[in-house]
């Protein structure tokens, strides 16, 4: 389990910070989102002009296989005997799923949905 930690802590270092990406779309058309992620998932009128939009993003890995093998050695006269044990260790799929909210009012002028913030994603997506 302490790998699977690893990879992810990796993923996420390279992957940069998801709020940073985010942030960049405030004051922007909703639609520069869409031209990135392709259309929202959802989308949920808050009232008072305002409008969350929502991505899901899923993602999967598989874990790296070990293989170990120990065993013994018993000698029978002329000959020896071998008694061998292999133990075979992950290659478990993770599968991951993110929702990431851009919130977003009605401009008038525009005719469009402008960003005005997001909500953070829980820390695994973060």
């Amino acid at each position: 389990m302490a790998k699977v930690g690893i990879v992810l802590v990796t993923a996420l270092f390279i992957a940069g910070c998801a709020s940073q990406i985010m942030e960049s779309y405030v004051g922007k058309d909703i639609r520069e989102a869409a031209l990135d992620y392709g259309p929202p998932s959802n989308a949920i009128d808050m009232g008072d002009n305002e409008r969350a939009f929502q991505w899901v993003m899923n993602s999967s890995f598989t874990t790296p296989v070990t293989t170990t093998t120990t065993g013994s050695v018993t000698s029978y006269g002329p000959g020896s005997w071998i008694n061998t044990n292999t133990t075979v260790t992950g290659g478990e799929t993770v599968n991951s799923s993110c929702i990431y909210t851009l919130m977003a009012r009605w401009n008038e002028r525009s005719e469009s949905w402008i960003v005005t913030g997001f909500r953070k994603p829980r820390f695994t997506c973060e």
